[in-house]
């Protein structure tokens, strides 16, 4: 495939933009999404990733489109009947596809989720980008256009190009988390509430460390120590070590969480319908 010096110009900065150091699970989309917009034109994205053996798929926009959860709620309760959406990563050997692969634009409009997903959205144009190589899910990326031309091969062509970098991105963003979220963080334990000695001791026991171990690294004594476990657990609500840290770790996600991400649409549907390819994987 031959690029345009501009193509390729913007390719790179867009990749350099999804790849800055602090990428992560909690902004991966919202990166995807910039990355994708430079490169080819839409009214806007969406982003759909299904944890294996669950059926639960949590959805995105790119931005903020009225009438967002009821459609996804309508597209949940559909998809199962349409190649172009059921979540089967095989179609078009897995290579990016579009509705004009499936439907002229006159039969499009004539399908129930034309009418009830795609119509209020306002769009009626759609580019199905697999994220390749991601153990545990399967993820998907919606071009989303209205009114507008067919996909072009040139644009096929560079959104299958963009695929590796959106699958080697989705598997950074896994391990950067994996390591980070390995650790709690003081500061947002602080922000939860608890005190900033507490929050030195929560980070510490959340590491295994014993309340003799944290003793002699924070320089206090057993009987202090055992007055901040005690403290953070009636704070906390947490009956032993174990709840504790599994509540400081959730609060350092959750932190992070609020730091990285812009108020995107998003919503956890429930799909419906026969997956046998999903059971396939699964099983």
């Amino acid at each position: 495939m031959l690029l345009t010096h501009r193509q390729v110009t913007t390719f790179c900065r867009a990749s350099e933009a999804l790849l800055l150091p602090d990428l992560g699970l909690d902004n991966y989309a919202e990166r995807a999404y910039v990355f994708l917009e430079a490169i080819t034109p839409c009214e806007f994205i969406f982003f759909g990733s299904l944890t294996l053996g669950t059926g639960v798929l949590e959805t995105g926009f790119s931005q903020v489109v009225p009438g967002f959860e009821k459609s996804m709620e309508a597209y949940a309760s559909l998809m199962s009947q349409y190649p172009l959406y059921n979540w089967d990563h095989t179609v078009n050997d897995g290579k990016p596809f579009t509705r004009s692969d499936f439907f002229t634009s006159r039969q499009f409009r004539e399908i129930d989720i034309f009418e009830e997903v795609y119509k209020p959205l306002g769009i009626d144009d759609h580019c199905a980008i697999y994220v390749p190589d991601v153990e545990g899910e399967i993820s998907f990326f919606g071009i989303e256009r209205n009114r507008s031309a067919d996909y072009t091969q040139e644009e096929r062509n560079l959104l299958a190009l963009a695929q590796s970098l959106l699958g080697s991105a989705r598997n950074l963003a896994v391990s950067r988390d994996g390591m980070l979220h390995s650790q709690a963080n003081p500061a947002a334990l602080n922000r939860a509430g608890l005190t900033p000695r507490e929050a030195e001791v929560m980070t510490l026991l959340a590491e295994g460390k014993t309340n003799e171990e944290i003793g002699i690294l924070l320089d206090i004594e057993m009987n202090t120590v055992k007055e901040h476990v005690k403290r953070i657990f009636n704070k906390t609500g947490s009956p032993n070590r174990l709840a504790a840290s599994l509540w400081a770790m959730r609060v350092t996600r959750e932190d992070e969480s609020r730091a990285l991400k812009r108020h995107l649409p998003s919503k956890r549907v429930q799909m419906s319908g026969e997956f046998p390819h999903l059971d396939q994987q699964v099983n």
